[in-house]
């Protein structure tokens, strides 16, 4: 049913009146009195918004929340996507002699033999 309302509405006000029936139902956590048939409530919305007299007003919070959670989720993306700093070769050479380090002093720590084997470039990459 809600759909067959909606369909109805121009396609620029159906997000604003999902939002007022939302800010409606928020408000009803708040103490509003309940609105006992929704599909009704949302009729009228629909009709108000054929008409040219919808006015958004409990619907204003539920948009700006939207847009805030939005905005956090593209600035999230954002950080993720940023691409780190490529490795210099001196950088890399110095993290694998770490590396080459720390595995010879595990192979000692458990009575291992040492080896004299070390990565080549294509086994480590």
């Amino acid at each position: 049913m809600a759909d067959r309302y909606l369909d109805r509405v121009p396609p620029a006000l159906r997000q604003p009146v999902l939002d007022e029936l939302e800010g409606r139902f928020q408000a009803e956590l708040r103490g509003m009195k309940p609105v006992y048939d929704e599909i009704r409530f949302m009729a009228r919305l629909c009709k108000l918004a054929r008409s040219g007299e919808f006015n958004p007003n409990l619907g204003i919070k539920v948009f700006e929340a939207r847009q805030s959670r939005e905005l956090g989720r593209q600035r999230a993306a954002a950080q993720t996507s940023a691409t780190p700093p490529k490795e210099t070769e001196a950088e890399r050479e110095k993290r694998m002699a770490n590396a080459q380090k720390r595995l010879a002093d595990m192979r000692k720590l458990l009575g291992m033999p040492a080896s004299h084997r070390t990565l080549s470039d294509s086994e480590h990459r």
